[in-house]
């Protein structure tokens, strides 16, 4: 389902969020499976059953002697004294969960019998066990029972002739992580069947409470569970970056703010793709006509040219803009130099990128207040979140870092960064030439859509507060009273000793004036305490950098974003 479908269908977040989508199936299982269902088991011992039916199908769903996720067979279970030994019990985290029982093949029987079922019955119920999922097999058919669903009718009949074409069924009950999602579903049906007949409103506030404080009591031992789980790949990002051609990683990791492992690994992945001729990585990163761009993506764009110099003095082709002021236009350290002294005064020189990236903090800035203010948005998250717990793998950094919020944000910035693109698309006139005085004027008319949006709410830092989204980013300030482009280039140039100390030496005054505006990376190459105090800038000096010198626009909307009362009425959009 597509995203801006959520709203249109009607979404059940309970049964996503108790629920996990099936990854494909690995073509070496399909091959396994495949030889078990052309077999013919007419004179197969229940020995053979198990060793050449229920062992390659119990493996192609993920169980492991020696994992999380091991099946252990007749291991010895006791009733008043009489010791018995089921097949298979399928343990979770040293958990059993379900179990399976091995037959002799009865070719002339389509379902299985009572006494068939009545022996793993026995065995379910027993402490150690529980299981509600009773699994028969005879190497002619598998059925699955919910024993406590029903015990007249399996929830799945699979013939193991049609066992390829089937499996998916089988997962869906029998994988790991189904089987884990199955007993939180056996949770929630187990307190169904209890308070349907409940009739005193205090016994369910009182249970609610009681849930709560063991869910609570839980917190510790779940982290200590993850700190020893092993862990997904924390690698894939920089593994797929040593691969990807330059386009994927222009336009999917240009726009974003990585670790630094990962910067480093674009701007080392951009220069080996530069060499011999670096035109076509610079011609994507820098094209001669202006292009969308947001503070992140000029932060790479410095990174890879840094990266590259130090391969090579010299680049056949380099854009125009980046040029004009340099005698040699091969001379990369030279439109190094430029490009970071660009990215430390925001583009002084280049008022058009400067409006750009403007506008897309403007764009991102707009983005967070629906986000916060705006009950559809936040609903949208929630439903988001729901499909993401039951779409990624559960073993996954994604699935672990998910949120509601973390949602809300990846919508915010896509937002912002589909609105950008078609800011500077409609901006961008004929001959690569950009309708300077259109575009600013069209950012002026966005700062009073702004201000129209944070008066219509009565305190913008209350509301936001109380409903954090608990990003790092500065997203009210960039641009607003702080450089975020600014700061983002000092910390990109950290693995660069050589460009942090040109930094200072030539641009000492803007790393002053980065710091001024809160910036800790540039406290950090002063040699400033972070918690020491620094003389604040001039709102005349904030206005020309972020404003186009309007300081009634920048002071209305810093009071706005700190939820201060406007002194004039609103501005109409």
């Amino acid at each position: 389902m597509a995203p801006n479908d959520i709203l249109k269908a009607p979404i059940n977040i309970a049964e996503l969020l108790l629920s996990k989508k099936l990854e494909p199936l690995p073509a070496d299982c399909q091959q396994r499976l495949a030889k078990v269902a052309a077999l013919d088991v007419t004179n197969y011992s229940e020995m053979e059953v198990r060793s050449y039916v229920i062992d390659p199908i119990v493996e192609a769903l993920g169980y492991e002697k020696g994992t999380v996720f091991e099946p252990t067979l007749e291991r010895r279970v006791t009733f008043l004294g009489k010791h018995i030994f089921p097949d298979y019990q399928l343990a979770l985290w040293n958990e059993n969960f379900w179990l399976i029982e091995a037959k002799k093949p009865r070719l002339d029987k389509i379902a299985f019998e009572s006494d068939d079922l009545r022996q793993a019955i026995e065995y379910s119920v027993h402490p150690t066990i529980n299981a509600s999922l009773v699994v028969l097999c005879d190497g002619v058919k598998l059925e699955v029972f919910d024993r406590e669903a029903s015990v007249e009718a399996p929830l799945l009949r699979v013939e193991i002739k049609n066992l390829v074409t089937d499996f998916d069924k089988v997962r869906a009950l029998l994988e790991p992580m189904q089987v884990w999602f199955f007993q939180k579903r056996r949770v929630a049906r187990l307190i169904d069947k209890v308070f349907d007949k409940e009739f005193n409103m205090r016994r369910v506030e009182e249970f609610a409470q009681l849930v709560e404080g063991r869910l609570n009591n839980k917190h510790q031992l779940v982290l200590e569970n993850f700190r020893k789980t092993p862990k997904p790949d924390e690698g894939s990002d920089i593994r797929f970056i040593n691969s990807a051609p330059a386009l994927e990683i222009v336009e999917q990791y240009f726009f974003f703010d990585y670790p630094i492992p990962v910067v480093n690994a674009i701007d080392r992945r951009l220069a080996e793709l530069s060499a011999p001729n670096s035109f076509q990585v610079m011609y994507r990163i820098f094209p001669d006509k202006l292009r969308d761009v947001n503070d992140t993506y000029m932060g790479h764009a410095l990174t890879y040219l840094t990266r590259l110099g130090e391969q090579t003095p010299k680049a056949l082709w380099m854009p125009t803009w980046l040029t004009k002021n340099t005698a040699d236009k091969q001379d990369l350290e030279a439109v190094t130099k430029g490009l970071l002294k660009q990215c430390l005064t925001y583009f002084e020189d280049y008022p058009d990128y400067r409006t750009i990236l403007l506008a897309a903090n403007t764009f991102r800035r707009i983005a967070k207040i629906y986000a916060i203010a705006a009950d559809a948005v936040r609903k949208t998250g929630a439903q988001m979140h729901a499909l993401a717990r039951h779409e990624l793998p559960e073993m996954s950094w994604g699935q672990f870092l998910a949120s509601p919020q973390g949602q809300i944000i990846a919508h915010m910035e896509s937002a912002a960064l589909i609105a950008t693109k078609e800011f500077v698309r409609r901006n961008n006139g004929g001959n690569g030439g950009f309708k300077t005085e259109s575009a600013r004027h069209e950012l002026r008319g966005l700062w009073q859509l702004e201000l129209t949006l944070l008066r219509s709410i009565s305190n913008y830092a209350k509301l936001r507060a109380e409903r954090s989204l608990g990003e790092m980013a500065m997203v009210e300030w960039s641009s607003v009273a702080y450089d975020n482009l600014g700061h983002l280039t000092l910390v990109y140039l950290h693995p660069f000793p050589k460009w942090k100390a040109y930094a200072l030496a030539e641009h000492g005054e803007q790393v002053e004036t980065l710091a001024a505006m809160g910036a800790w990376s540039a406290r950090e190459l002063l040699g400033i305490p972070q918690e020491a105090d620094v003389e604040p800038l001039d709102d005349t000096v904030i206005a020309d950098r972020f404003f186009f010198r309007d300081v009634e626009t920048m002071r209305a909307l810093r009071s706005a974003y700190r939820g201060e009362k406007a002194s004039h009425p609103p501005v109409s959009p």
